[in-house]
């Protein structure tokens, strides 16, 4: 096994330990590097080639997050006289990008696995949007994941000066860069933060410049691009499949598609700007509703918390809590399907039994 080929891939120490309890049974690491459906494209230390899902991981799996998804490590057996791989276990990840899927179905849909470093770019055109932003950097609070915040097409905005500092303020100390993918004004400041060997993902909506980005980061075009209609910024290409690059010196990249809403998955995150105030309120399980001595209503009522934040705080709570509701019905439900699909198998196959018994 080539190993320098693994870690340049992202495989380090931990990935190793949990990859453990696969290496007697004849099967060897890969990472998920596209996902079409329920086939696959994977890297291995020998290179990469498509592959696809057992029989076993399509019946175990609770739900959709639990298939392999872009930037998974995954146990495969490789067949290198066809040039594939059956994967045959996803291995434990160590971080997650997720939302609520859209429909009316309570599941979690990752949006790609394994990263180090979420980029969140919107653009300074139409698509600067300060509540979006407050969604994005609440949906990785405590995953492991670091947020950037990248504020695109600088060259078409004259107030882009004014809006870096006021969306700092607002996130701190989430990081925010000022660039523009087009002019290349200020690509180095984003460049300088991609390592070799960390996987890093570009999230927001569509038109935003992602595929831009990354062309310009990789000094040739890797992703397709096409131009953003002007009256309300939305690109009329969209990146339908999640898929992770090798950019060599700046690492792994995921590049993921544009998303028209995020929907939050788990628990509602206290900004850290409300959890400063929140140590002064008279009692610790604070609501910050409607609690006598509540520090942070006051400091909201003084101007001192943006009214931005107080409004996200209250939304991603109730929205939080609303989902939470949900997991153990529909999970239920999920069982209960589950369990009568595989009692009919078993009675499909005792009747054919039975059937061959009486021939």
């Amino acid at each position: 096994m080539e190993e320098n080929s693994l870690i340049n891939l992202g495989w380090d120490r931990w990935f190793e330990d949990k990859f453990a309890k696969h290496e007697g049974e004849g099967l060897e690491p890969a990472r998920v590097i596209a996902e079409h459906r329920e086939r696959y494209i994977v890297a291995t230390a020998s290179g990469e080639m498509p592959a696809e899902i057992t029989g076993k991981i399509q019946f175990s799996a609770a739900s959709p997050a639990d298939f392999p998804k872009t930037g998974d490590w995954v146990a495969v057996q490789v067949f290198e006289s066809e040039n594939k791989a059956i994967i045959h276990a996803v291995v434990p990840r160590r971080t997650g990008f997720s939302r609520k899927a859209a429909g009316i179905r309570t599941e979690e849909q990752v949006i790609a696995a394994n990263i180090d470093v979420l980029f969140i770019v919107q653009g300074l055109d139409n698509n600067y949007n300060r509540m979006r932003l407050l969604r994005y950097v609440s949906a990785v609070k405590g995953s492991g994941i670091v947020p950037v915040v990248i504020l695109n097409k600088s060259d078409i905005n004259p107030e882009s000066g004014k809006i870096l500092r006021e969306t700092a303020d607002l996130i701190n100390p989430v990081p925010v860069l000022l660039l523009s993918a087009k002019t290349g004004e200020g690509m180095q400041t984003l460049v300088v933060l991609m390592k070799p060997g960390k996987t890093h993902a570009f999230a927001g909506s569509s038109g935003v410049g992602k595929s831009t980005l990354i062309n310009t980061i990789a000094g040739r075009e890797v992703a397709a691009t096409r131009e953003v209609r002007e009256d309300d910024s939305r690109g009329r290409h969209i990146t339908v499949t999640r898929q992770l690059y090798d950019l060599g010196e700046h690492g792994l990249l995921i590049d993921t598609p544009g998303m028209r809403e995020l929907s939050l998955w788990g628990e509602a995150p206290e900004f850290d700007l409300l959890a400063e105030y929140a140590q002064e309120c008279r009692f610790k399980d604070c609501t910050h509703e409607h609690e006598p001595g509540c520090a942070v209503r006051e400091a909201a009522e003084k101007g001192e918390i943006p009214s931005e934040i107080m409004e996200s705080y209250f939304k991603l709570r109730k929205e939080a809590a609303y989902t939470a509701s949900r997991i153990d019905k529909d999970a239920a439900m999920e069982r209960k399907k589950k369990e009568k699909r595989l009692g009919r198998l078993i009675r499909e196959v005792e009747n054919h039994r039975k059937s061959r018994r009486r021939g």
